[in-house]
């Protein structure tokens, strides 16, 4: 009876670690294995958080606005705007920080560029590793590129926040980006419509893409309206502006200033109208 007993209690346990994992296992903490080898350099400013402003903003010093480098959260009104918000207050607010400055130290906004350090952690690193971030590494400002796309493989691996659920959604509706030509023929600014994203419907069944979005590393964002892609068709979506059809779309109408992917490198992001992950490309 005695070893009855004992191995019920042991299949309860295994049971409930099984559903806490499960509950929790979307917001769970990474290891620090990332970043363990960098430290905060010798050459950084000492400021104290006076406001936490959204995901990558802060201000300092009841003052200066200072501009996360590396990395890039969602926008006000955008799926995990609020979360990613809340983990950078946690990590950073009304704390002394150290300001470390990369190439280029201001943005066409005034703002200062630097990466955040708290203690001996990156918190510009820490939020992509925990998955409220997407990395956003722009020249010249790319010293810790490699570690920010460890840590950005880290979470997708482990579908934390942004990365959840792991394409579940886009392996059920067979949606798919496909392809990406970012470098259109001559100058892109003048050619927006040569840039152009191809998404591809892989099943038998038709599906409603209405409010669905996709998105750069930036924060420029196209959002579908009142469209369903057939059974196995593609859709282009072009950076420039025109006439909408079935095969056909436009992002920027009226015609933006400039283009949306860069040459150099980027990475897609389409969700549906939930706003869960459904597929991801990055060139």
């Amino acid at each position: 009876m005695k070893n009855k007993l004992k191995f019920i209690s042991i299949v309860i346990g295994v049971a409930v670690l099984v559903l806490v994992g499960f509950g929790l296992g979307r917001w769970s903490l990474p290891s620090k294995d990332v970043d363990r080898e960098i430290s905060p350099p010798e050459q950084t400013r000492l400021a104290i958080v006076t406001y936490v402003i959204d995901g990558d903003t802060i201000e300092v010093d009841g003052k200066e606005r200072v501009r996360y480098l590396g990395i890039n959260t969602p926008e006000s009104g955008r799926p995990y705007f609020t979360e990613a918000t809340n983990e950078n207050k946690k990590l950073v607010d009304e704390k002394e920080i150290k300001l470390e400055l990369d190439v280029q130290t201001k943005d066409k906004y005034n703002r200062t560029l630097a990466y955040v350090w708290v203690g001996k952690t990156m918190v510009n690193l820490e939020l992509v590793r925990r998955g409220f971030a997407n990395i956003y590494t722009f020249p010249p400002n790319v010293k810790y590129k490699e570690q920010f796309l460890e840590a950005e493989r880290e979470a997708k691996e482990n579908c934390r926040g942004l990365w959840y659920p792991c394409k579940i959604t886009g392996a059920e509706n067979g949606i798919e980006i496909v392809n990406i030509n970012a470098d259109a023929p001559g100058d892109d600014n003048e050619n927006k419509n040569g840039e152009w994203v191809e998404i591809k419907n892989q099943e038998e069944n038709s599906v409603s893409m209405t409010n669905w979005t996709i998105k750069d590393e930036a924060n420029h964002i196209y959002t579908f309206t009142d469209f369903i892609l057939l059974p196995d068709k593609s859709v282009f979506i072009y950076s420039g502006c025109g006439i909408d059809t079935q095969e056909k779309l436009y992002w920027q109408c009226p015609e933006g200033e400039y283009a949306i992917w860069n040459n150099s490198g980027d990475t897609a992001f389409l969700r549906d109208a939930s706003g869960n992950l459904v597929d991801s490309y990055k060139y």
